[in-house]
This record gives C-alpha cells, structure tokens and sequence, in this order.
C-alpha cells in the first residue's frame, strides 16, 4: 500500500510517496509543508540500468525530475541502510537551495550549543560521540541553516551506514565552534584561523553524486563560516576525557577574541 509521509530535517521538507518509511525516520515526520518536495519511493528486486555505482552498491537508485525525485530501493525495504542513504543523497543537493549545508561530522553539546567533531572516516567521531554520554548530539551528520542571523542552527541528522538513533538530538542548538579532531594520547587544543578553517572544513561538506546544480552557493556558505564561529584542532583520547579540555577552550575568558 502507498502512503504520503512528510518528513522534514531542518529546513528541508519532504513529501514521500510509496511504502511506510522506515522507523529511524519517525522522529523527522512532521506536518505537510508548502515547499516540501516530492519523493516518489518503489522497491525492485534490481536497479534501473544506468544506476550510479555508488548508489548502487548502497542499494538503491535517484532519477531528479523537474517536480520530484524517483528512488528504487533494491530488496528488503526493511533495510534502514538504503532508505538512509537515499534521502541523504536529495537533503545533501538541495540543501543550498534553503540556505543549509549537510556536514560529515559528529556533534557535541557545549556551553551556548553544539560543537561539531570534523575528522575522515575511521577516526573515532561516533565514538567520541558515544563517550559523550548525556552531552552527545549527533553521531555522523549534521546540518547548518546558515540563512539565520547569529550563529547558525544546527540539526542532528541520521545519515550514515551504522544508524546509532540514541545519539541523535530531536532538537536544534546554535554552532558554537568547529573541532578538527585527531586520535591523541592526551587531550590537546589548538585554535585554527578562521579562512584555514573553512578550507579544512570544505571535503567534509556532503554533495551529491554526479553533477552539483548548487555547487557555487555550497562553497559560498561553507567559506563563509569562518566569521560565524570560532574553530579549533583537537587531540582526541579515548574516552570522554576531551570533554574538559573543549570545555575549558570554549569558556569565554580563554576563547580567541
């Protein structure tokens, strides 16, 4: 049976149309929204011919019509994998279009709201996250509304392969500051100039597959983001002992002016 479920991750709003959506993504339902854009959703035992390799060994397939997006998802639909990685792929593209970015990145809160762990797959930013205990905030993704005055708000968002739901936030906090982390015996910070940020910051920024219709407006918010918050490398231990020593770098009277 065909169902019309809205969902919606920060500002961007979808209307997806095909079988129900899978669980983890319960807590993004919300109501109908003007601008929401339609997803057409089937399943098929095999992909359309054609299909991006990189979506296909994911399992599933994206065809961008002018009003809405096609996706096949290839076997169980039970599988939140597909289901994620597909929606990933529409919120990653027109996410400029809402003046947004999607960033590969874990999250924390902190004093005044969230910091972002920015490193390359493999790191530990899940597992930082996880030692984070009550303080964690998102596990893989997150995405910025930079068309806020101040600093942008930031949402936790369930795109990634090993969906961990007890480390995502239903809520928006502000971006207070932007950690590049490394594995580290010992907890170490060191504060980043604001332009050598952004252009660490840029192979983090999600894009789709393929060509990039918004590539210009991407680049222009994710460069502008080093005038809108303070960033900062990080030494990462195992553990949550990094806590104290983020904390104490982002206390007022020891941050960068």
């Amino acid at each position: 049976m065909n169902l019309a479920t809205d969902l919606r991750f920060g500002p961007v709003a979808l209307r997806v149309e095909g079988p129900a959506v899978h669980p983890l993504l319960d807590p993004h339902r919300a109501p109908a929204a003007p601008r929401a854009r339609r997803v057409v959703l089937s399943v098929a035992d095999a992909l359309p011919a054609g299909t991006h390799p990189a979506t296909a060994d994911v399992g599933f397939a994206l065809v961008a019509h002018a009003d809405h997006d096609h996706v096949t998802l290839r076997g169980d639909p039970g599988r939140p994998t597909p289901w994620l990685a597909a929606l990933c792929e529409i919120v990653a593209r027109d996410a400029p279009t809402h003046g947004c970015l999607l960033l590969h990145a874990g999250a924390v809160t902190v004093a005044g709201g969230v910091a972002l762990l920015v490193a390359p797959p493999g790191v530990g930013k899940t597992t930082a996250v996880r030692a984070a205990g009550e303080r964690a905030f998102a596990s893989n993704a997150v995405l910025l509304d930079l068309s806020v005055a101040g600093a942008p708000a930031v949402w936790a968002i369930p795109f990634t392969r090993e969906p961990a739901p007890e480390l995502e936030s239903a809520r928006s906090l502000a971006l207070v500051a932007v950690a590049f982390v490394h594995r580290a015996p010992m907890a170490t910070v060191e504060w980043i100039a604001g332009p050598l940020a952004t252009m660490r910051l840029m192979p983090h920024v999600t894009r789709p597959r393929g060509n990039d219709p918004h590539a210009r407006a991407r680049s222009e918010f994710a460069l502008s983001l080093g005038a809108r918050t303070v960033a900062l490398t990080l030494g990462l231990p195992w553990g949550p002992g990094y806590l104290d020593a983020l904390d104490a770098a982002l206390h007022p009277k020891t941050s960068p002016v």
